[in-house]
């Protein structure tokens, strides 16, 4: 996925359907060191016929070199180091339809589709 096909379904989501919400979060993550951003979801939310939907675009940094560090000492867990890249970046489509029961955002299996 590119940012410019991303762009071209924003502009037809937006044709056939009106947008109830759109916009940019940050991707976060839990670790060992606390709270750290991973990336930014670009995302937009509408009407569909199957139900309310949520497109996501997802722009995160590629994984250069990954360390493994282990410990051999009780209590001592084992941790990984990523290393991302500042220039390359790895972009996602993500889809998701709106749960009433559990009141959350279900993502939709891309194997569904065809």
């Amino acid at each position: 996925m590119s940012p410019e096909k991303w762009e071209e379904i924003k502009t037809t989501v937006k044709r056939n359907f009106s947008p109830e919400d759109e916009g940019v979060e940050d991707l976060l993550q839990e670790t060992a060191d606390g709270t750290v951003k991973q990336g930014e979801a670009e995302y937009v939310v509408f009407e569909s016929p199957l139900g309310r939907t949520k497109l996501q675009f997802q722009k995160k940094p590629r994984v250069e070199d990954k360390k493994y560090h282990f410990s051999h000492r009780g209590g001592d867990s084992a941790r990984v180091e990523y290393k991302f890249s500042e220039s390359e970046f790895v972009y996602t489509l993500k889809a998701y339809k709106w749960d009433d029961r559990a009141d959350e955002w279900k993502e939709i299996d891309p194997g569904a589709f065809g």
